[in-house]
């Protein structure tokens, strides 16, 4: 079985459980982008996925520290407590071994998911073509 391929009654991964539909399935592999480039605190992540994106990816800030938090649970993060001269105490955040390993397999997710959407892009396109149809070009209104 490939890596990030849950299969049929296996375990699911952590890549495989939370890759469902809506805006919070980009959660949590953006949150670990943003750690493989610099530690940081939730806020800072927020900013940081939003710069590196171009703002295309906007997570919520509220469903960014639960899939933080569910990482340090999992073992995947790590955090400490940090003062700053002022202001309130903050949590940093860093990515674990395990961590790295499961941007990896989000990694290899993604991979496939982006092969099966290319694939299904192609069959709609060829589709609407056949049926006479002109297919609508991206960001065109219909």
């Amino acid at each position: 079985m490939p890596q990030g391929d849950c299969g049929e009654g296996a375990r699911r991964q952590p890549c495989c459980r939370r890759r469902g539909g809506g805006g919070g399935a980009l959660v949590e592999p953006a949150a670990l982008a943003a750690l493989l480039y610099a530690d940081g605190y939730g806020y800072d992540m927020r900013r940081t996925i939003l710069d590196m994106t171009n703002g295309e990816i906007d997570v919520d800030v509220g469903g960014l520290y639960r899939s933080l938090r569910r990482l340090e649970d999992e073992g995947a993060v790590a955090s400490r407590w940090c003062e700053e001269g002022s202001g309130p105490r903050r949590r940093e955040y860093e990515l674990t071994e395990q961590g790295m390993e499961l941007a990896e397999r989000w990694l290899d997710a993604l991979r496939t998911r982006q092969r099966l959407d290319e694939l299904l892009v192609g069959l709609l396109d060829g589709g609407l073509a056949k049926a006479g149809r002109s297919p609508l070009l991206p960001g065109a209104e219909g």
